[in-house]
């Protein structure tokens, strides 16, 4: 392509490389709304355990989230599938992380945040950490 050969693309194979890769962004930003989402439901259902590190997480995760859809416009289409998938993966997350039986036992099967909602519980908690511009952007994808 950059040699401007276009007659010699194996145009099938780029196709499939450009399918597999607009895969490996949305796995990334899955497993980003995974830890974002368990870090929340933590805060929210273990207040006496809240550290540092948890607050870190979820600020991380937030801006994550922020580069890989300003960096792939094209997963705007797909934020919300990949919100509401990632929770079996913060369910996973939960179980390894949270020691309290009745707190497992009472994980929900469903998401129990909707996007605004997860997005604006985490400006909350790391509101101090984040930048205004970063949290407009946010906001904006939904």
């Amino acid at each position: 392509l950059k040699e401007g050969k276009l007659d010699e693309i194996d145009y099938i194979n780029l196709a499939e490389e450009v399918k597999d890769l607009g895969k490996s962004e949305y796995y990334k930003l899955e497993s980003y709304f995974a830890n974002l989402l368990s870090h929340i439901y933590k805060w929210d259902n273990q207040p006496e355990l809240r550290t540092k590190i948890w607050k870190v997480t979820i600020l991380n995760s937030l801006l994550q989230i922020k580069d890989d859809i300003q960096e792939n416009p094209g997963l705007k289409s797909k934020i919300n599938e990949a919100f509401y998938s990632s929770w079996r993966q913060s369910v996973n997350i939960l179980s390894k992380d949270i020691k309290d039986d009745d707190i497992i036992d009472s994980i929900p099967y469903d998401n129990p945040y909707s996007l605004k909602q997860a997005i604006n519980k985490a400006y909350e908690i790391v509101s101090d950490k984040i930048d205004k511009k970063d949290m407009l952007f946010l906001n904006n994808i939904f």
